[in-house]
């Protein structure tokens, strides 16, 4: 609802972009796309792009995984202001939408060094969250699934940028403040549905990159505090805080998902060398909360002949759950049998939420068509709770 008259304003463009191309030079509209879908032969279970996705391919072909198309206005109102509206139509927006505005924000170039952005922008956590669904600007057919684990992918706020250059390179450094309050429809590893309400407040952090000649490096650093709302976990731990057991209500205190801090730290860098490059990705994410910590990480690497380049690729998630049993020791024998009760119960929902141990080995090919085309090829083997083997296919584009 916040963003209706956005999303309105997005619909009406992709109608008359030439109309607003040709009469009004203020205005540049660009866009991007995905046509594409995946293959796997296990009918139990269903491949999904995104954990936060609820299509996708389970024994038969799926074009819901990677197909998508982008819209981005941005208006130059004057030397220094700018706006910028960019929304998103997919099978499998994080929000169950079928439109998602990711991007709508004012940018004001305060000198020829800082610029502030104020509005609704995206989190700058990867090195590709800038063009999360860009896929013609990456080889591979989708990213890594540290990707899909991060729920707070955009968020409202503001943020001050700044270029610095050097003589053979440039550092760019970003600080943020915001907050977001979103749904998420989510699956677990077991195919068990999740509707929870996310809210992160307080959001701040920094982000850098550095660019010097064939080196790319980034880092960033991200806190905030998450409550995360969820009928049937909220339910489970009111009945227990209801006992008024000393014990479990300062376990309930100890890893409690209302206003929990927690916080992201990335680093990721790229090497290009004659017609090859590599490229690497670590994140890890730490909560005192029933929700786990992360560690996971990607490994990319390819070679260009003119017009193909074949890649190959390997990615890891790691979770680990903070859940300590609570000690019946010494306790009334009353309490005893409570205690073990809340034990299992809070067991269960933490390792339902750091259910989240996954490993690709990826092999591709990319093929670009035209200036503005790439067709791509992808072979996934895929281990979590089931072996996985994924042949995935998508025509990527730019206009």
């Amino acid at each position: 609802m916040k963003y209706k008259f956005l999303t309105s304003i997005m619909l009406l463009s992709l109608c008359q972009t030439s109309v607003f191309a040709d009469d009004w030079d203020f205005l540049s509209v660009n866009g991007y796309g995905t046509i594409g879908g995946a293959y796997q032969d296990n009918d139990k279970v269903m491949y999904r792009d995104s954990r936060y996705a609820d299509q996708g391919s389970q024994g038969d072909f799926s074009f819901a995984n990677y197909s998508v198309l982008g819209l981005q206005l941005d208006a130059k109102v004057t030397d220094a202001l700018s706006f910028t509206l960019q929304g998103v139509v997919g099978p499998n927006n994080a929000n169950g939408k079928l439109i998602d505005i990711e991007w709508a924000n004012a940018k004001y170039q305060l000198s020829d060094s800082f610029d502030v952005r104020a509005g609704l922008m995206r989190l700058p956590i990867f090195m590709f969250s800038d063009i999360l669904h860009v896929a013609y600007s990456y080889d591979t057919i989708s990213l890594a699934n540290m990707y899909s684990l991060v729920t707070i992918n955009s968020y409202e706020g503001v943020e001050l940028s700044h270029r610095f250059d050097m003589d053979e390179g440039s550092l760019f450094s970003t600080l943020l403040y915001g907050n977001t309050k979103s749904s998420v429809n989510s699956f677990d590893n077991n195919g068990d549905f999740l509707e929870t309400d996310v809210t992160a407040d307080e959001i701040y952090g920094v982000a850098l990159k550095y660019f010097h000649n064939d080196l790319t490096l980034r880092a960033s650093y991200i806190k905030t505090k998450v409550t995360l709302d969820h009928e049937d976990i909220d339910g489970a731990i009111s009945q227990f805080d209801a006992l008024g057991i000393p014990a479990i209500s300062e376990a309930i205190q100890q890893y409690s998902m209302k206003n929990s801090p927690m916080t992201y730290f990335n680093l990721g860098a790229r090497y290009d060398f004659e017609n090859s490059y590599i490229l690497g990705e670590y994140m890890g994410v730490e909560s005192n909360s029933f929700l786990p910590d992360i560690a996971a990480y990607n490994l990319t690497a390819g070679y260009n002949f003119e017009r193909w380049t074949p890649f190959v690729a390997y990615s890891k998630v790691s979770s680990n759950s903070n859940y300590q049993a609570i000690s019946a020791e010494g306790m009334p024998i009353q309490s005893t049998g409570a205690i073990m009760a809340a034990n299992q119960t809070y067991t269960q929902i933490a390792e339902g939420l750091s259910d989240l141990e996954v490993e690709r080995a990826s092999v591709g090919f990319r093929y670009d068509l035209y200036e503005n085309t790439a067709l791509k090829f992808q072979y996934d083997e895929q281990k979590s709770n089931e072996k996985l083997h994924i042949f995935s296919t998508a025509i990527n584009f730019v206009f």
